[in-house]
């Protein structure tokens, strides 16, 4: 087994270290699908810690030579976002277990955060909460501004505190993420918007209050409606050949 901590947290190593062996019968279940996420109080701290769906023999191949596992990307990626000056649940530890050589079960460990996603009060509330969604807006063109992208943006991973138009927001599910030495590039600003939700009003006002912060053209703010649009397409398509093939299985 490897674990890797950061050094702020070395009085939790000895748990840490027992922490496969005892992981599906301890801590409060928070979320669970393909993979789990359990919260666990040890000497003070709340820690949230998401255990990875178990690894086939490919990607068991493919996370030991070629790719860094998801927990450790997790781990580094929280460590690059706090230099940059965002927030992320403090990283606390990542462990990979082996077998035969090869990373089998991985392990992601960070700070318990009280934050909410944005998803409610930007999607399931009607009319959407407009301050927040400035807000919003703005910390997204300042992620992108700042050379970092989130290539799950969705509003579930996106956290927040605040009220009366003074909020600060914090990123979760950070496993895929790609650092730039400058700005992100404005193709993949336009796609990395179009995981907020569908074209909806709160859309297109999170897309305008954006585009101001970008200095963003109207001919831009056209295009990236037309990349919004596309995806859109594409994602329904994909629904349905998935549930086609699920039909035509069942049957």
């Amino acid at each position: 087994m490897t674990l890797v901590l950061s050094p702020r947290y070395e009085q939790l190593r000895p748990f840490l270290q027992q922490l496969p062996a005892v992981f599906a019968r301890q801590g409060q279940v928070l979320y669970d699908d393909r993979n789990q996420v359990r919260l666990f109080e040890v000497e003070g701290h709340k820690l949230v810690v998401k255990r990875y769906k178990r690894h086939d023999w490919l990607k068991r191949i493919i996370y030991t030579f070629f790719r860094k596992s998801k927990a450790r990307r997790s781990f580094e990626n929280a460590m690059q976002l706090g230099v940059r000056g965002f927030v992320t649940p403090c990283e606390v530890a990542y462990i990979e277990e082996r077998c035969l050589g090869l990373v089998r079960q991985v392990y992601y460990v960070c700070e318990y955060t009280p934050a909410d996603p944005v998803r409610r009060r930007l999607i399931e509330q009607e009319p959407f909460d407009k301050p927040l969604a400035t807000a919003y807006a703005c910390f997204v063109a300042r992620l992108h501004e700042a050379g970092v992208l989130h290539r799950d943006l969705n509003p579930t991973n996106v956290l927040f505190t605040g009220h009366a138009g003074r909020y600060d927001f914090e990123l979760i599910d950070i496993n895929r993420m790609r650092f730039y030495d400058g700005p992100v590039p404005k193709a993949e600003c336009m796609e990395n918007l179009t995981l907020f939700y569908w074209l909806t009003p709160a859309y297109r006002y999170i897309l305008d209050v954006y585009a101001a912060q970008r200095y963003w053209t109207d001919a831009d703010i056209a295009e990236a409606l037309r990349v919004k649009e596309r995806h859109d397409r594409r994602w329904v398509r994909r629904k349905q050949i998935t549930h086609l093939g699920k039909y035509e299985v069942s049957h």
